[in-house]
């Protein structure tokens, strides 16, 4: 029983899905299939059809003329297809393919073998052809360096007019017999272009007559011991500079204002010191400290306020020079121990107080002296420790290399200590400060504390001096130069100071102790009253 209804359950789903339209009930299935064939046919839908339609189909179109067009109806298609070749050939679509076949012909054809006559002919056209080619090119690089050379000519002319023009207008109307044998007039290297050039003293150069008070005669005496070099070191320098303030202070004559007329007469007479040879950084601040004083005077008589900056000045030479020197010399000839060999360089008054000290305290040392030209002050030096007993030995700058291996330090006086811890001093101590470190000898400067300045320098070229170049060129005893053979246009130059970088230095002794070059900018900010 459960077999049969399977079956017939199955039967009804195919008859369900099976489904046909009420309106075609009554058909078989062949008339079924005939109708739908009629309504596929009536929709449009492509039928497949044989290869043998198309290629009929193909040829009415051609027959058609619809794709030919009607000037080659009637023609073959051989006809037509010469017909196109020709047009192709008339466009030039057939010359690459021609030039293609030519190369491939000779390259397949073997070369014709030449006579002699026919290479030498050959090889004479070619070498014409490259001398031809030579020469035209020889023609436009000699036109084109010729115009290069007019337009560089005419530049250099124009600026060499613009030079003489702007020179003209700066410098003074002089005697050309003057400029070749007077050798202020020469100029100086670029390099050295901006320092104010070396000059003589002498009256009429300053422009001061003696039968006029305005300048103190103490003052033209001062100047010409400055520039001759009698007086050279830079404590020397503000020593007399104080005594001479100290002079003009005590004989101004007062009429409205003490400070008014007391600077005054000051700035006509350093005015005048100025122009013959320029101050240090100690002296420029020293000078400002005596104006200082002047300006918080004029409350007291005239009197009254002359003996007090007198005493103010005598003061700061007992506390700050004399004393502080004598201080530097108690602490450093404790640093010389017996057996040492101990390089100096030029003339300083605080390292000859300190190994005259060591000296009486009899310590068994030896000097070794270093100088240089053109100011040879380490002669100088050597006279006055010859006197004392001491043991020295002298050598110029060039042969401090070959010392330096027996020397154990180096003592230095300076003229200013900056506040970035670098030194300038007479022009070589940088060489000896160099040598010394690289060969790891200690480097000592000894500097009283009105040296330091707070100004900083990094190189010897910010601001320098020159000094005389007569002495660089000759010497005492030289006849062989003459400097009014030299030509004009030489430039001699003669510099007075350097600089020696902190990275040198290995220790600074001061009134106020050792100290490292790095502190010196808390010396100068705690310590210097003036």
């Amino acid at each position: 029983m459960s077999h049969q209804q399977n079956k017939q359950t199955k039967t009804k789903t195919t008859e369900q899905k099976k489904s046909i339209p009420e309106h075609l009930k009554g058909m078989t299935k062949e008339e079924r299939r005939q109708y739908y064939q009629n309504l596929h046919s009536k929709k449009g839908k492509p039928q497949k059809k044989p290869q043998k339609q198309k290629q009929q189909k193909k040829t009415e179109t051609n027959k058609g003329g619809s794709s030919v067009p009607e000037h080659l109806k009637g023609m073959t298609k051989e006809e037509r297809r010469k017909y196109y070749q020709k047009q192709r050939e008339l466009s030039g679509g057939q010359q690459q393919k021609n030039k293609k076949v030519q190369k491939k012909q000779a390259h397949n054809q073997k070369p014709k073998k030449m006579t002699k006559e026919e290479r030498k002919k050959y090889y004479e056209q070619l070498n014409k052809q490259k001398q031809e080619q030579k020469k035209n090119w020889n023609q436009n690089y000699q036109q084109g360096k010729q115009k290069g050379q007019k337009s560089q000519d005419n530049k250099q002319k124009q600026k060499t007019q613009t030079k003489q023009k702007e020179t003209q207008k700066k410098q003074p109307k002089t005697n050309k017999t003057q400029q070749l044998s007077d050798p202020r007039t020469r100029t100086l290297t670029s390099i050295t272009s901006h320092i104010s050039p070396f000059q003589q003293p002498t009256t009429k150069e300053s422009g001061v007559e003696f039968s006029e008070s305005v300048i103190h005669p103490l003052t033209i005496e001062l100047s010409l011991k400055f520039s001759s070099g009698k007086i050279g070191g830079t404590t020397g320098r503000c020593v007399a500079l104080l005594n001479l303030l100290k002079i003009l202070i005590r004989e101004v004559t007062v009429r409205a204002r003490f400070s008014e007329d007391v600077v005054k007469m000051l700035n006509r007479n350093l005015d005048y010191l100025i122009k013959h040879r320029r101050f240090s950084y100690t002296m420029f601040s020293v000078i400002r400290t005596v104006k200082e004083w002047v300006s918080r005077v004029d409350s007291l008589e005239v009197k009254e306020a002359k003996i007090k900056i007198c005493s103010q000045i005598d003061e700061f030479l007992r506390k700050h020079i004399y004393d502080a020197e004598e201080e530097i010399t108690e602490i450093a000839w404790k640093k010389i121990k017996p057996g040492d060999v101990i390089l100096v360089y030029a003339n300083s008054r605080v390292i000859e107080k300190i190994l005259k000290k060591a000296h009486q305290n009899e310590i068994s040392f030896r000097v070794v002296v270093v100088d240089s030209r053109p100011m040879n002050e380490g002669k100088k030096l050597l006279k006055k420790l010859d006197n004392y007993g001491i043991k020295c030995s002298f050598c110029e700058l060039n042969a401090i290399s070959y010392i330096i291996k027996e020397v154990t330090k180096v003592f230095i006086g300076v003229a200013v200590i900056l506040s970035n811890g670098s030194a300038v001093g007479r022009i070589g101590t940088a060489i000896v400060a160099m040598i010394a470190k690289r060969s790891r000898v200690p480097v000592i400067v000894c500097c009283p504390s009105f040296k330091l300045s707070k100004k900083v320098q990094l190189d010897s070229l910010v601001s320098n001096e020159h000094g005389d170049p007569k002495k660089v060129l000759t010497t005492k005893n030289s006849k062989s130069v003459k400097i009014q053979n030299l030509p004009s246009d030489m430039d001699v130059i003669c510099l007075l100071w350097d600089v020696t970088p902190i990275k040198f230095i290995s220790l600074v002794i001061t009134e106020y102790g050792l100290l490292p070059p790095t502190s010196m900018q808390v010396l100068i900010r705690e310590f210097k009253d003036f």
